[in-house]
């Protein structure tokens, strides 16, 4: 309730009979006619009175039973009271000495008036919006009755609950078509700001209130409650409890006794000065708030600001300050503590309305700033239009579009498209959602690079040289690219192709993407589609849905501007697949060549050529690539980098890049060479160089930290010294000062070594029984070994390991033996062989089937060699695969399993440092593998000298390069009975009695250090042994070329929890 302006002039008093039955529905009625418009129901002394104190009787009556239903003793005897004194006294009445009840010698009682926002001061009209339909009818009928004029108005102690104090008066709705008012005010009660209501009990009010005069009752005609506009008169406080509110009284009657104000000493200086600074005051506040200033100019004029005591509640009514605060001034009876209270109130209104006007002003700034230039631009467009430079906005749009593929080479169909759309872009509104469909689907439409094709490289040397200078090694890929553009160049036209790399992580598979485009002079574009499920996000969405746009590949093309990118699909073997659709199947069409020329795009729905985009897609493994999907692409796979290779990528590329990176710069560090070789082959196993930059960047941070703590404690023992020229010269010193690292502090640095050698036994000398075998895994190659032990069933010692005496000076025997618990006769094989086998290590049932093979070959091997050896046949045998926790599968370890049992047959071990891969069949033959690259690779890791290697693969390993292949002396082999000749010592075991059966066996053997070339990478290391009858060949720097070992193997490792195929 703020306070009412004095702009509206009442003819008459306020409280005369006129304005009992005035209301906001009609104009003014007789008293019964009023009564009949306000209530449908008329008891029979109304319809038969028309005298007012016979009205006022029998409201009063009609109180005091409803106060006796309710129980309420109080309230019936104040209501029979008021009805035996007629129209002369009662509750409120405007007669009985000022609103006293009874006959006027009691303390005076009032209705209790509860008000929820602020409490209201004496000497101003207020309005108060009661949103409560029952108080508001309550208040009707006490006027009616003549006993309203005066009501007690106290504040709330606490507000009602889901009430704010600072709610925004909401708007007044109006009722629907066919809907009655009074049905839409029952309902939409709530709408109304809510100053005054009703409460539960008396308690719940303040005890100091103020006499208000009712000057005006006013009913909304569409919603329910109303206005009720008072004129506070005195402060009371009140004594007693009359009635409380009840469901059929809405008010509670209290008694109450009035307040005198307090007086105005003169003289005091106080009072004075307060006075004056509360006028101050509000002479600012009335400068800064409009609000303020309007309330103030209409009351001002009926008001005596001389007077301190009307001035403070002046100023304490127009005030937004919090209800405690103001009810405190309300009760304040010291006038000195009232003006101080009054004050306060003012400045923190004051210091409200600055900030209210600071924000105002900055919107208002930023308001009129938009206004401006929006209407400047208004102008500017009908100038130019009356001019004739410029057309409407759909006319200006149009001419983009158009202007947008004048200079394009569009098929026939898009141009038809595009037409059409321009066309009924021309007859569509601005306004139309339609009209904003349409002009995004043009605007792709447009923006395509249609025909435009940027001109590649055609100089070979040039790309070799962007290529080697970006990756070093990878002659694969580099080959391929400049065969690319060696077929540009015959054929005079630039060409598309779909080329998939297929490698570890970290081996470069999506740098070489962006070198290809560098090399090509093409636009580069990567998009990963790993974990991707929706095919939308490839071919598009239909413009049917919200929000529709186009796939990657058109976005690609949108952003290249170029017909002719170089696009890297990455993760590609990592594609999803779910309810939405199959990814895999849309790249059917995108990476055929002889269907990506008319792609289409749910979006565009029209042609597009892509069959001059060189794509380029990276997977891990090509195993989880769908067939139909592989079979579209060229593959080229890189199997990753071995020792060498690490050590020249890191003194080119890797430790020049993280010196910069971290601030230190090349001329601050000093690898040395054993310390970085240590690193690679103790630290970094993996097959690419993404650990090993990492390792790098860990020392280069810690030599950062090192070389700026070093400065600080020379500044600090400088400064403490006063020596300000030394202090310069030491920091010089340590400018240039080098960090060197070492094999002593290397461990300093990264910690300590995360990978050891991978056999288990020393100088690769295996017992009986145990061979080392090559494996092929999606991080690389390695080494496993395989075992076999066994026992006849009635031998209390076991064969193989080192549990037998042995040719090579075994002495020492071991009880252990190795037990089947399901050895029972009834689980065996139906055979005359009582031996059988089991076998452990985690396998898969393609190892397992070639165990079971291995097992039946060597049985039959041993009793062709030796028919008096029978231990195969009758021995309980247990073969196993170490590292059981990692599982192991692939058609690659036959030959390995076969030797592994007849060297337990024969109790004799194998060469050392010999290593074997290759399936075997049940007639002895040796079948090709894969991944040799891989295993050979794994193999100089381990310092293995002797490879044995299927027939067929003598092709892929001839393909390898001298430096992976240096010190090592590989047998190509046909058949088992080579294998025999090859791994065992021909001393040590019996010869074959028939010649070999297989095809002649290939030997080929490579030089430990071989001759200087361009092929591959230079070796750096120190000494090595020769092996095979190699020589050492002395380098061009005087160091040979160190044999590969344990501590310094070269490229993939296998971590613990890595699936090991083989």
């Amino acid at each position: 309730g703020g306070v009412v302006a004095a702009r509206v002039r009442f003819r008459a008093p306020p409280w005369t009979r006129q304005l009992a039955g005035r209301s906001s529905r009609g104009p003014p009625k007789a008293p019964e006619q009023a009564r009949k418009s306000e209530h449908s129901t008329e008891s029979p002394a109304e319809t038969t009175s028309g005298q007012r104190g016979g009205a006022a009787a029998v409201a009063a009556a009609e109180v005091s039973a409803a106060g006796e239903a309710a129980g309420d003793a109080a309230a019936s005897a104040a209501s029979t009271k008021a009805g035996g004194a007629g129209a002369t006294s009662g509750i409120g009445g405007s007669s009985g000495g000022g609103g006293s009840g009874g006959s006027g010698n009691g303390p005076p009682a009032l209705f209790a008036l509860p008000l929820y926002r602020k409490p209201a001061f004496p000497g101003f009209y207020q309005i108060v919006q009661v949103s409560e339909q029952e108080v508001l009818d309550f208040l009707f009928e006490l006027r009616k009755s003549g006993q309203g004029e005066l009501l007690g108005g106290f504040m709330t102690k606490e507000l009602p609950s889901k009430f704010a104090e600072n709610d925004a008066e909401p708007s007044i709705p109006f009722p629907a078509a066919g809907q009655k008012g009074s049905t839409l005010a029952r309902t939409q009660g709530q709408g109304l700001r809510r100053d005054a209501g009703r409460v539960g009990a008396v308690a719940e009010l303040e005890e100091v209130g103020t006499v208000l005069q009712v000057v005006n009752l006013t009913q909304y005609p569409n919603i329910s409650g109303g206005q009720v506009v008072v004129m506070p008169q005195r402060r009371v406080r009140r004594t007693r409890v009359v009635s409380e509110p009840s469901p059929n009284v809405s008010l509670a009657a209290v008694n109450v006794e009035y307040l005198n104000e307090p007086e105005v000493p003169q003289g005091n200086g106080d009072v004075k000065a307060l006075h004056l600074e509360i006028i101050a005051t509000m002479k600012e506040l009335l400068k800064t708030s409009f609000l303020y200033k309007e309330q103030f100019e209409q009351v001002i004029k009926f008001y005596d600001l001389d007077h301190p005591i009307k001035l403070a509640d002046l100023v304490a009514g127009m005030s937004l300050a919090q209800r405690s605060d103001l009810q405190s001034v309300l009760v304040e009876t010291d006038i000195v503590e009232r003006l101080r209270k009054v004050l306060t109130i003012v400045k923190k209104d004051l210091e409200f309305a600055r900030l209210q006007s600071q924000v105002k002003s900055q919107v208002e700034e930023n308001v009129t700033k938009e206004q401006k230039r929006l209407m400047l631009m208004e102008q500017m467009k009908q100038i130019k239009k009356e001019l004739g430079i410029e057309k409407d906005d759909k006319q200006s749009l149009i001419s983009q579009f158009q202007d947008a593929i004048k200079d394009k080479t569009l098929p026939e169909e898009a141009s038809k498209v595009i037409d059409a759309e321009l066309a009924k872009l021309g007859t569509l509104e601005p306004s139309s959602s339609e009209f904003n469909v349409c002009r995004t689907y043009l605007e792709w439409l447009t923006c395509l690079p249609w025909g435009k094709v940027d001109p590649e490289n055609k100089e070979i040397q040039k790309a070799e040289d962007i290529l080697n200078e970006d990756h070093y090694g990878l002659e694969d890929v580099k080959e391929r690219i400049l065969e690319h553009i060696a077929v540009s160049f015959l054929k005079e036209s630039v060409q598309g192709k779909i080329m998939c790399l297929v490698g570890p992580p970290g081996v470069g598979k999506t740098s070489i993407g962006k070198s290809i485009a560098r090399a090509l002079d093409r636009k580069f574009y990567r998009f990963s589609v790993g974990g991707m499920h929706d095919v939308a996000e490839l071919r598009g969405h239909r413009r049917t849905y919200v929000g529709a746009m186009p796939g990657k590949l058109i976005q690609c093309l949108k952003i290249t501007q170029t017909s002719n990118p170089v696009v890297l699909i990455d993760e590609i073997d990592k594609l999803g697949r779910d309810y939405r659709g199959d990814p895999s199947s849309a790249f059917l069409e995108i990476l055929d060549p002889e269907q990506n020329n008319a792609f289409r795009d749910h979006y565009l729905d029209v042609p597009v050529d892509l069959s001059r985009t060189l794509f380029v897609c990276t997977a891990n493994t090509a195993d989880t690539i769908p067939g139909p999907l592989l079979d579209r692409m060229e593959v080229i796979r890189i199997a990753g980098y071995v020792f060498e290779e690490k050590v020249a990528i890191a003194n080119q590329y890797l430790i020049p890049q993280t010196a910069e990176t971290s601030g230190i710069g090349t001329d601050r560090l000093d690898l040395d060479t054993e310390a970085l070789n240590k690193m690679i082959s103790d630290y970094a196993r993996e097959a690419g160089v993404r650990h090993l930059r990492q390792l790098l960047e860990k020392v280069s941070r810690k030599v950062a930290l090192s070389l700026v703590r070093n400065k600080a404690e020379a500044k600090d023992e400088a400064k403490a010294e006063g020596e300000a020229e030394e202090a310069k010269e030491t920091e010089a010193v340590k400018e240039v000062e080098k960090t060197h690292i070492t094999m002593e502090n290397l461990s300093k640095y990264i910690g300590q070594p995360l990978h050891y050698s991978e056999q288990l036994y020393a100088a690769g000398k295996t017992p009986p029984g145990v061979v080392m075998g090559l494996a092929w895994t999606s991080l690389g190659g390695a080494t496993l070994f395989v075992e076999a032990r066994g026992r006849l069933p009635r031998s209390p010692i076991g064969r193989g390991g080192f549990g037998l005496p042995s040719p090579v000076g075994t002495e020492d025997s071991v009880k252990e033996v190795f037990l089947d618990p399901d050895s029972d006769s009834s689980k065996r094989p139906n055979s005359s062989m009582n031996g059988f086998m089991k076998v452990t290590g985690q396998l898969g049932s393609v190892m397992n089937e070639s165990s079971a093979i291995s097992l039946t070959y060597s049985r039959l091997f041993v009793r062709e060699l030796d028919p008096a050896n029978t231990f195969l046949d009758e021995a309980h045998i247990h073969l196993n695969v170490p590292e059981g926790a990692t599982p192991k599968d692939g058609p690659s370890a036959g030959v390995t399993m076969a030797s592994a049992l007849v060297s337990l047959a024969l109790d004799r071990p194998l060469k050392p440092l010999t290593a074997m891969t290759g399936e075997l069949t049940l007639t002895g033959k040796v079948l090709k593998v894969g991944g040799i690259k891989e295993k050979v690779i794994a193999a100089r890791r381990e310092g293995v000298e002797t490879l044995i290697l299927p027939k067929h693969n003598e092709a892929d390993y001839s393909e390898l390069k001298d430096y992976l292949k240096a010190g090592l002396t590989a047998h190509f082999v046909d058949h088992f009975d080579d294998v025999y000749q090859l791994a065992f010592d021909k001393a040590q075991v019996l010869s074959l009695p028939f010649p070999p059966r297989g095809l002649p066996v290939v030997s080929v053997s490579t030089p430990l250090a071989p001759t200087a070339s361009d092929e591959g990478p230079k070796p750096l290391s120190d000494e090595g042994t020769p092996s095979n009858g190699g020589s050492s060949t002395p380098l061009p720097g005087g160091e040979p070329l160190r044999q590969p070992t344990p501590a310094a193997a070269a490229a993939a490792g296998v971590s613990g929890d890595a699936s090991r195929q083989r």
